[in-house]
């Protein structure tokens, strides 16, 4: 394994071209060319994680200024998945997923995540029909909401509704989450679900 953490160019086109890139105003695109971003240029083939985080902060504070600060990551979390679907890796994942179910959708969760960076590691450690704790590596960002909103908005594609995606330990790199949902509920908008608690 490489030794340097590595971010690929479809996360990043995912979430800073396809997701945000209408919603970033102009000071949010200096701030980001500042920190390693110039979205005026063809993306890099990767990007360091730390530049990822500066990225992550750059973003929540321009797009979701009101917010606190785990709320904002939440939602850029969920959006990120929302981008993705839009890339064509994204659209040939997400079209299984749909077919899959939450419980074997969480299973394809650890492939998803590494198809993005070259050093995460995921890991389902319990699943029922409607509740399940998974670990990951790296949560990628500076607090585990990131994660959880990715995880959340995953299971919503999968079909489920009244999804709930918990932080239960993090040690500044690693976290488990606790993920509840209910089957065949229609899903709800990301701003109407949070993992506040």
């Amino acid at each position: 394994m490489p030794s340097e953490k590595l971010i690929f160019a479809q996360s990043v086109e995912a979430l800073f071209v396809r997701a945000l890139g209408p919603h970033l105003t102009r000071e949010a695109r200096l701030r980001l060319k500042a920190v390693g971003l110039d979205l005026s240029e063809p993306l890099r083939p990767h990007y360091t994680v730390e530049q990822w985080h500066g990225f992550l902060r750059v973003a929540a504070k321009d797009v979701y200024p009101a917010l606190p600060v785990h709320e904002a990551c939440y939602e850029l979390g969920a959006r990120y998945l929302q981008g993705f679907r839009q890339t064509s890796v994204g659209r040939a994942s997400m079209a299984l997923v749909t077919h899959l179910g939450p419980r074997r959708t969480l299973e394809r969760v650890p492939y998803n995540v590494r198809a993005g960076n070259n050093f995460n590691e995921v890991r389902v450690e319990e699943s029922t029909q409607d509740s399940a704790t998974l670990w990951m590596k790296d949560v990628t960002a500076d607090n585990p909401y990131f994660a959880a909103g990715f995880l959340a908005e995953t299971l919503r594609c999968a079909g489920a509704g009244n999804v709930r995606v918990d932080p239960i330990a993090f040690d500044g790199t690693a976290a488990t989450f606790r993920l509840t949902w209910t089957r065949g509920v229609a899903r709800s908008p990301v701003a109407a679900n949070s993992a506040r608690g």
